[in-house]
């Protein structure tokens, strides 16, 4: 059976690009070489318990790109937004539920600001009329602001998220949250994150945003069923239009013919035609294994050789024996200097012997249907390398007393708990276990990311390494990246 396109990979990013094509009828078959989809957004469930793969917290959510993909096949997404933020940094506690800010300091008294009344102070010092200019302006120009600040956006290419935060932010806790914050979302140490894919992606969210139609908490969350009920969502409509998904399916090589692509073929010696390849296998990987670089210019093959992935990670998966904590949401940074501690991690490849910066999570407080009943789910993700000579399973213990120190009791009340390393998730086949395919740093964003659309007709890339002028945090710039190249296809195909 003919396909319109064959696409490498069902991560979000390769999922994303299926969806936008079955929508209007293309014929696509989606082949992943391991026995679920989903890659490092996705769940297993055993035994009543739905246990996350990678990543636990979302941005953009249904007013995002995952709405926008699950539209465009008739179907939803559901999200809880969560309204509870907990921040340690060494041992000031702020606790933050969008109506009041409380902050807990050793030897000090407990401080609570109410954020409505604190807004309200700070309005009663701005005009009224001003207000009421900047409101009546802002709504019809939000569609129009990415258009007007990217030329200014551009210009900061080449200025680092650790020269923003040394001017900025002098006092050491903010400091350091800025420091481990940036890096949660980018995968890359503030020495080498571009200052301008904040930028682009503050802009992206303002983009999501509805005023006065949603609230603000609205554009982060976590999906009802876990993390697989996105690539779960988006295989089922590429199903309903026909398209074919095959797990356990390992393609061994994109055939070129005329240096255009041609289609695949699979490691059972199977040939599947197609005059579109579309691969989510990771864009350094697709040119030198799964192609061969003697098939690009040399220029552009050493080009994409010389990308630089982002940081790996570590996920500490505990099921506790009873619900000991309400959290949603929380940071914990015990290390005394987190750009030190990323030095060690990026330069020098140390695990450190003590308690690593964390963000830990509660799917179950936000979704009771992922565990069974009076037991809870608690998450904690982190950074780490694949190369290093340290013994990677050490992490565990240190992550555990880093969960301990901001929910006391943790570690008395676990009843199993497992540790996905970055050789876990070197399974997924790129190179160095990236949290993000490739860093989001100086030289590799804006009109130095990778396109999607590669030198060979009919070939093209996508997830978190693909996709000029596509940026934001993790699931969300991989699914764009989809939606986008799927877009480009149908346009130019």
């Amino acid at each position: 059976m003919g396909y319109d396109a064959i696409i490498v990979g069902a991560g979000l990013g390769g999922l994303a690009s299926g969806v936008a094509l079955a929508a209007k009828g293309k014929k696509v078959l989606v082949l992943e070489r391991m026995d679920f989809i989903g890659g490092r957004c996705s769940s297993k469930r055993v035994d009543g318990w739905t246990m996350d793969i990678g990543c636990h917290f979302l941005f953009g959510c249904e007013h995002g790109s995952f709405g926008d993909a699950a539209r465009r096949i008739g179907r939803e997404i559901k999200f809880f937004h969560p309204t509870d933020y907990r921040l340690k940094v060494r041992d000031s506690m702020l606790e933050f539920d969008w109506e009041s800010i409380v902050v807990t300091r050793p030897g000090s008294d407990t401080v609570t600001i109410n954020t409505g009344e604190a807004y309200h102070g700070m309005m009663d010092h701005v005009p009224r009329p001003l207000i009421s200019l900047a409101r009546l302006m802002m709504t019809p120009l939000l569609p129009r602001l990415g258009k007007i600040a990217s030329p200014i956006i551009n210009r900061m290419d080449n200025i680092t998220m650790k020269e923003m935060l040394d001017r900025y932010m002098t006092w050491p806790a903010v400091r350091d949250f800025g420091e481990f914050f940036q890096l949660a979302g980018f995968c890359t140490p503030s020495w080498l994150t571009a200052y301008s894919e904040l930028m682009r992606t503050g802009l992206g969210f303002v983009g999501y945003y509805k005023p006065g139609k949603m609230k603000p908490a609205e554009l982060m969350g976590y999906p009802i069923g876990g993390l697989q009920a996105i690539p779960d969502t988006f295989a089922e409509g590429i199903l309903e239009r026909g398209g074919e998904i095959r797990t356990g399916s390992n393609v061994k090589k994109v055939i070129i013919e005329g240096g255009k692509a041609a289609g695949v073929e699979l490691e059972s010696g199977e040939v599947i035609k197609s005059n579109v390849v579309i691969s989510n296998g990771g864009i350094k990987e697709t040119v030198r294994d799964l192609v061969g670089e003697d098939q690009f210019d040399r220029n552009y093959a050493e080009k994409i050789e010389k990308l630089v992935p982002g940081i790996s990670g570590f996920t500490l998966r505990a099921q506790m024996d009873s619900k000991i904590s309400d959290l949603e949401l929380g940071f914990n940074i015990p290390v005394p200097d987190c750009e030190e501690y990323f030095h060690e991690l990026w330069d020098r490849r140390i695990i450190g012997d003590y308690a690593p910066p964390v963000m830990l999570s509660s799917p179950s407080n936000m979704d009771p249907g992922t565990c069974p009943p009076g037991k809870q789910i608690i998450l904690a993700v982190g950074s780490s390398m694949l190369h290093t000579d340290d013994d990677h399973n050490k992490i565990e213990k240190y992550a555990i007393e880093s969960v301990d120190g901001i929910i006391p009791g943790f570690k008395d009340h676990i009843e199993r708990c497992d540790l996905m390393t970055p050789k876990t998730y070197a399974a997924f086949g790129e190179d160095d276990a990236p949290v993000i395919g490739i860093a989001q740093s100086i030289g590799q964003v804006g009109k130095n990311r990778p396109s999607s659309v590669s030198p060979l007709k009919g070939l093209f890339f996508v997830g978190g390494e693909a996709g000029r002028g596509i940026s934001g945090v993790a699931c969300d710039m991989a699914t764009n990246s989809g939606l986008a190249c799927g877009d480009y296809i149908l346009k130019k195909l």
